[in-house]
């Protein structure tokens, strides 16, 4: 089974991809390196939700294309 970081890194790897993104332009939006993209995509890294809000807002999606959200929220 792949760790959440890993399906998180899929997710951002995919949505970077859909909107015609290098993960140098990626890494150019959230001020890193390409190799942090790269390592983030693998699920290398460790972030915070507060980080991955960041990715998200940046990549132009929202919330529910990373996280399942119950209607009764």
């Amino acid at each position: 089974m792949k760790s959440s970081k890993e399906v998180i890194g899929t997710m951002i790897k995919s949505r970077r991809k859909e909107r015609d993104f290098t993960q140098k332009q990626l890494a150019d939006l959230l001020e890193v390196d390409r190799q942090y993209v790269w390592r983030l995509e693998n699920g290398k890294v460790n972030f915070t939700m507060d980080y991955l809000d960041k990715v998200i807002f940046k990549l132009n999606c929202d919330q529910k294309d990373f996280i399942v959200i119950p209607i009764e929220i």
